[in-house]
């Protein structure tokens, strides 16, 4: 009987090249652009919370957070677009290990970022030799960014590992940790860079807290998980477009929102100004030293 020829085995990939779970889903360009208007909008909205929250405490202003998403809108949609961009460009420098080296990546940004926000906040609250301060800060700072290295690549293959296995809840977990302790530091700068020596003022803590909350915001939506996302490129623009239609209307009503965003959340002012009605900008510089004075 005539022997059955062995099949041929199939070739092995290059490990050079990424794995297919991290290639980028296939989707049209119109499609990509809608998922990132409509991921866009769920991230504005939440980046502009904190800033809301803080508007509507101290202006009767339950419509405000509609105006604000709408002023975050359009940043939110070129960040998201630009982070997608850019996380195509460092999968090509990956080497076939892409997940680990992006979350050991972000860790060691998030880890760098609040270690020099909290050297920074310790030295000026104790330190009044400015020199001292700098050079000091320096070297902390240096010191830290290497010693925060093997720390970020070993969290960094602990959770590529668990999303390489699926094991969602203990990611999720380890993500609400972060978000959690990010948090925390965030609240805990707050009350300190206002007081006493640090010298700052609130505006400083107000600018801390949003600009964080937009990063944080965007980087979460540039996951490619939302890339193909038909129903976000369906309802995504549409939506959209009637909250900042709606936001722009709410902020140019009334001259007494934009000072008082100016006050609370300067991050936003000069988004807020340049939707304001041009017409409005004297009326709420008089506002603004009127109440003031």
């Amino acid at each position: 009987m005539p022997s059955i020829p062995p099949r041929p085995s199939q070739p092995s990939r290059p490990p050079s090249q990424p794995p297919l779970s991290d290639l980028p889903p296939q989707a049209s360009r119109l499609t990509r652009f809608g998922s990132a208007v409509g991921v866009a909008l769920v991230a504005s909205v939440l980046a502009s919370g904190p800033a809301a929250l803080r508007v509507t405490s101290s202006l009767e202003a339950r419509g405000i957070w509609p105006g604000l998403a709408a002023a975050t809108l359009v940043p939110m949609i070129v960040s998201v677009l630009t982070l997608r961009q850019a996380r195509v460009g460092l999968r090509a420098f990956s080497l076939g290990d892409g997940r680990k080296r992006s979350w050991s990546l972000f860790l060691w940004v998030g880890f760098v970022f609040f270690t020099l926000l909290a050297f920074g906040a310790m030295l000026r609250a104790t330190t009044h030799h400015h020199a001292l301060a700098g050079a000091t800060f320096a070297i902390l700072t240096g010191a830290a960014a290497i010693v925060l290295v093997p720390i970020s690549l070993r969290l960094g293959s602990i959770a590529a590992r668990w999303q390489s296995e699926n094991r969602r809840v203990l990611l999720a977990a380890f993500v609400v940790v972060l978000l959690a302790g990010a948090l925390g530091v965030m609240l805990v700068l707050a009350r300190i860079l206002p007081g006493g020596a640090s010298g700052a003022t609130p505006a400083v803590s107000a600018n801390l807290v949003d600009v964080l909350a937009f990063a944080m915001a965007a980087l979460l939506a540039s996951r490619p998980e939302f890339e193909a996302r038909r129903t976000l490129a369906l309802f995504g623009p549409p939506v959209a477009a009637a909250l900042f239609i709606f936001g722009v209307r709410y902020l140019s009503a009334s001259p007494i929102i934009g000072v008082t965003v100016d006050q609370r959340a300067p991050a936003f002012g000069p988004a807020v100004s340049i939707l304001a009605a041009p017409d409005r900008a004297p009326e709420t510089g008089s506002t603004g030293r009127a109440q003031q004075r």
